[in-house]
C-alpha cells in the first residue's frame, strides 16, 4: 500500500510488479490503493514505460475478479490515454473476460462437473492380481 502511494518512477513500478507476482491475497483496501495508484497516469501526458505497463497488467491478471465494474471501466479508459502495442491488448482481454467484485466466474471450466462419485471406493487390499513372470 505504501509503494502504491508513492511518487512514480520505475524503479517503484518494478517492486510493485513483484509484489503482484507473489499473488498475496491482498485486502480489498490495498487493491484499491493500487488501482488508484494506475489511475493517477488517467491524464498524464507522458508515454508510461514497459515496466508501469507490466506491472498493470501483473494487477489486472492477479485480481482482475476483485475489482468492481465501474474500476474495470475506468481501468479501459485508462488505457485509451496509456498504450502499449504488446501489453495493452493483453490488459483488455484480462479485463473483459473476468467477473466482477461479489459476482460469481461464469466460466465453464471453473463450474462443477455435472456427475459428481460419492461413494467411496471399495477395494480389497489382499485381493492381489496375478503378475505374469518373465519365466512364463
Amino acid at each position: 500500500m505504501k509503494l502504491a502511494d508513492l511518487e512514480y518512477c520505475g524503479t517503484t513500478s518494478y517492486f510493485i510488479k513483484l509484489f503482484l507476482d507473489k499473488k498475496y491475497s491482498l485486502p480489498y483496501r490495498v487493491l484499491d490503493a493500487v488501482f488508484a495508484h494506475f489511475m493517477r497516469f488517467l491524464d498524464d501526458e507522458r508515454s508510461m514505460p514497459v515496466i508501469w505497463h507490466q506491472s498493470l497488467l501483473a494487477f489486472v491478471e492477479r485480481y482482475k475478479n476483485e475489482l468492481e465494474k465501474k474500476d474495470k471501466e475506468q481501468l479501459l479508459r485508462l488505457l485509451d490515454n496509456q498504450k502499449h502495442y504488446l501489453v495493452t491488448p493483453e490488459i483488455r482481454r484480462e479485463l473483459r473476460s473476468s467477473a466482477n467484485r461479489g459476482e460469481k466466474p461464469t466460466d465453464m471450466s471453473i463450474c462443477s462437473p455435472v456427475s459428481v462419485i460419492t461413494k467411496p471406493i471399495e477395494e480389497d487390499r489382499w485381493n492381489v492380481p496375478e503378475v505374469p513372470m518373465e519365466e512364463d
